[in-house]
């Protein structure tokens, strides 16, 4: 082989490492934009709530993050809950809840009536609504309110949630897993 070759060959292999390099960091990059990871998986805990009768609505929290995660301030663009099964045609709203600071409770597992007494504010979510996960204050949970419209029942498997994390886009299922009757 001669030089003129050698050198031919040298200058090939170096550009298909600079390639090769250039399209992982893409592809790394592309993943890791595309990949966040902050939620829990669906499933960490659950709710049976006691019948009720149709027309009444449940509030329920759905999505709670831990106070030991790091601080995030995401930018939800959609949270729709994962519905196994609605026989009772039930009317399923997600509300943003800011834990009260003087609130005797930290968070919300199920209850009858409207939150007012744990949430300072609670708002139907909206694309572009702020949402801060983990620690620090303000404390903010995932709220879903349940009202039925006939006998049977609604059995959620968590929430789908769409958001942005700064450059970062994600959609993961989080969430507790709720079976609530209608008598």
């Amino acid at each position: 082989m001669g030089s003129t070759t050698l050198r031919w060959v040298q200058r090939r292999a170096w550009l298909l490492a600079v390639v090769g390099a250039v399209v992982l960091a893409l592809g790394s990059t592309t993943w890791w934009v595309t990949h966040p990871d902050v939620f829990d998986d669906a499933g960490g805990y659950g709710v049976r709530a006691d019948p009720r009768q149709v027309g009444r609505t449940m509030y329920f929290g759905i999505v709670t993050t831990s106070s030991r995660d790091e601080r995030r301030e995401l930018e939800l663009r959609s949270v729709t809950p994962v519905v196994r099964a609605n026989t009772a045609e039930a009317e399923l709203t997600v509300y943003l809840c800011e834990i009260a600071p003087d609130s005797p409770y930290g968070a919300i597992i199920g209850q009858r009536k409207r939150p007012s007494r744990v949430c300072g504010t609670l708002e139907p979510v909206t694309d572009g609504m702020r949402f801060l996960t983990g620690k620090g204050t303000p404390r903010q949970q995932l709220v879903l309110a349940v009202r039925t419209t006939k006998r049977g029942v609604v059995k959620v498997k968590g929430a789908e949630i769409s958001y942005r994390d700064g450059l970062r886009r994600g959609t993961e299922v989080t969430g507790g897993y709720l079976t609530y009757r209608a008598r």
